[in-house]
């Protein structure tokens, strides 16, 4: 049997339907051979088009399903961590051991995420090198797609190397597919260079909404530089050669976020969007387009069947059919609760009740939702993940259990909080500290002030009260996995979890201690992939 993700990638370009409804027009094809398929500009915006279907797709040619951020990417980075805790053991196996920390290299997920992101690493590398024998584009069109597709090509690269250490690096179209794992080093130097090109040749904003641009590629530049700066500066370890970061130069890297953070602020054009929880509604987009720079795109047109789906884990339990509510699979930890002041809003959004049989709801620009129930303290059982909410069921032209809601990946928040922490490691404190008061101001409740949520939160040690922040404004987006990796809290995160304080804690908690090793930092590399490929070599601890 030949390597599963070549196969797929490479011998047929398989390409998909959009991820946004304004991609629509172009016609889904499958099955096409990449010798007569590269003959037009619009075949090639098709090819593009299928590459930002990874991060949204259903299957890749009836492999896998939702592999990447449309649902089982939110379940492996963001389970078994201080923000989400499995609810019990009684939910599907192939969830329950990303939520209680008992995953394998035999999961299932571990290898269909694998298998997702380098066919979006192969259709990123046929389009680049095909692109070139087509004529006819309209302007600088050739040259930015090429640029969106390295931007993307280079997004797959970092996200694996995050999860895994060293990867093999695809940089263009092979068919070999027995290549080894590569260091972190020699992966960072290709994701770099396409981010560098695509800020060099992307406009401000894509002609097509929900598109990456050029500030999608100066946040990413800022990721991947604080990335590398802090995990040098924590001496997160590799326990493997090719995992170390001993090469890296923190200054240089906090140095050159620093820059692309600040030119983002200035001249991008992204802000804060009013209000909090209009990010992740499922009506909210036009509030939504403000803040995101990179999201996971679905469409509200069923014929199209490119959705995400959050009613397992990440929104509050209830009736799916009768008031938008979820199965309730992942809880939030105590700890994520135990971080919010009382006057801070995302509290009361991001950790609430259930959906219960009460008829309380609201209207969200003329929307209904339904409310869920308010949490007294994170002792009662009923206690959920709010982040993500669901219209009334009567409202939808989806099936009940599937969301049009866009997912963030990239958002204007997040770059400040990576401006704040280059500002603090290039020697800013005060500036960093003022940048974090930006972000809180427009979490303050009616009758508090920002200055009561600075008091509250403020830490003698920047590092852990930037950290913190960081959970409290981008819990469940799929960043803390690799935050606490990062910063190299991971260990003391675990072995700090309340086994009393919580009733998903005292359930879950200590399951998730007994399985954490420190090389758990790292997750494995997928067992089939070890079948197929004898040159790849397994992390420590699996």
């Amino acid at each position: 049997m030949r390597h599963l993700t070549k196969t797929i990638a490479i011998l047929f370009l398989v390409i998909f339907t959009s991820c946004v409804e304004d991609f629509l027009d172009n016609e889904p094809l499958s099955f096409v051979s990449t010798d007569t398929f590269y003959q037009t500009p619009d075949q090639a915006e098709i090819a593009l088009t299928g590459v930002y279907n990874i991060l949204s797709a259903n299957n890749i040619n009836g492999f896998g399903n939702n592999a990447t951020y449309s649902r089982n990417l939110m379940i492996m980075l963001n389970g078994a961590t201080d923000e989400a805790l499995l609810r019990s053991p009684n939910v599907n196996p192939n969830y329950s051991v990303w939520g209680d920390g008992t995953f394998t290299a035999q999961s299932n997920f571990i290898n269909e995420s694998w298998v997702f992101f380098y066919a979006g690493i192969n259709r990123a590398n046929v389009l680049i090198e095909r692109i070139n024998g087509i004529d006819g584009f309209s302007g600088n069109r050739k040259n930015e797609i090429i640029a969106e597709a390295r931007l993307l090509r280079g997004f797959y690269h970092m996200i694996l190397s995050m999860m895994h250490g060293g990867i093999p690096v695809y940089d263009a179209e092979n068919l070999d597919d027995s290549l080894p794992r590569d260091t972190i080093e020699n992966v960072y130097r290709l994701i770099l260079s396409d981010y560098e090109f695509a800020f060099n040749n992307l406009d401000h904003r894509s002609e097509v909404l929900g598109r990456v641009n050029k500030w999608t590629a100066a946040g990413l530049l800022a990721k991947a530089h604080t990335y590398l700066a802090s995990a040098k500066n924590s001496g997160l370890k590799g326990f493997l050669d090719i995992n170390n970061f001993d090469w890296v130069n923190s200054d240089e890297h906090y140095t050159a976020a620093l820059g692309y953070t600040q030119d983002i602020i200035s001249n991008s054009g992204y802000k804060l969007t009013n209000n909090y929880d209009y990010l992740f509604r499922e009506s909210t987009k036009e509030q939504q387009y403000e803040e995101f720079m990179f999201a996971s795109e679905a469409s509200s047109d069923p014929s199209v069947n490119v959705v995400n789906i959050v009613v397992n884990a990440f929104i509050p339990q209830g009736n799916v059919n009768t008031r938008g509510g979820g199965s309730g699979w992942y809880r939030p930890a105590s700890e994520l609760y135990d971080k919010y002041s009382n006057g801070d809003f995302r509290r009361d959004h991001n950790v609430t009740g259930n959906m219960n049989s009460s008829t309380r709801f609201e209207f969200i620009n003329g929307v209904k939702y339904f409310v869920p129930r308010p949490i007294p303290h994170p002792n009662v059982g009923y206690m959920s993940i709010g982040k993500y909410r669901m219209v009334d069921p009567a409202l939808k032209v989806l099936p009940n259990w599937a969301s049009n809601i866009n997912l963030p990946i990239l958002r204007y928040a997040d770059v400040l909080l990576l401006h704040a922490e280059s500002q603090f490691f290039t020697g800013d404190e005060a500036g960093a500290r003022t940048t974090l008061s930006l972000v809180r101001s427009r979490a303050v409740k009616d009758g508090f002030t920002v200055s009561d949520l600075d008091d509250a939160y403020r830490q003698d040690n920047f590092q852990d009260e930037l950290l913190e922040e960081r959970s409290r404004e981008l819990c469940y987006e799929s960043w803390r996995r690799f935050d606490l990796a990062r910063f190299n809290k991971f260990d003391e995160t675990i072995t700090s979890l309340s086994t009393t304080r919580g009733f998903f804690n005292r359930r879950t908690a200590p399951v998730i201690q007994t399985n954490w090793k420190e090389e758990r930092i790292w997750l494995p590399i997928p067992t089939t992939q070890l079948d197929l490929n004898g040159n790849l070599i397994q992390n420590q601890g699996y």
